[in-house]
């Protein structure tokens, strides 16, 4: 049994900041599995948000799920791009006290994620 199958992930924020001087929410996403590695949750919303053969935001408007898992829900307003070296996710944990969420953050390094 792994360390993670205690810890559950309610979801992984998007932030993009790599070529821009503010920080932009750009989407949050509910993970498929809850109870794994924060890293993995973090590989599997890099390669799921680029614009390879077609636009992520595209192709995370036609994923429909009936329980909610494995979606994007994509902020209104903000401008989107292909995730980069430079931005940021934001592991969300339920907190201790119920109220709001308590944050492990992570960047896009050059090979992999660095907590920050």
């Amino acid at each position: 049994m792994s360390n993670f199958s205690k810890y559950k992930i309610e979801q992984v924020r998007l932030i993009h900041c790599a070529f821009e001087k503010d920080r932009d929410h750009v989407a949050s996403y509910v993970t498929a599995t809850p109870y794994t590695d924060p890293l993995t949750a973090c590989e599997e919303v890099y390669r799921l948000t680029q614009n390879i053969e077609n636009s992520w935001v595209e192709d995370a408007k036609k994923s429909i799920h009936s329980d909610n898992k494995g979606k994007f829900t994509m902020c209104p307003g903000v401008e989107t791009r292909s995730t980069s070296v430079g931005d940021v996710m934001e592991i969300c944990y339920p907190s201790e006290s119920g109220n709001g969420y308590r944050t492990v953050t992570y960047v896009v390094a050059d090979v992999g994620f660095e907590r920050i």
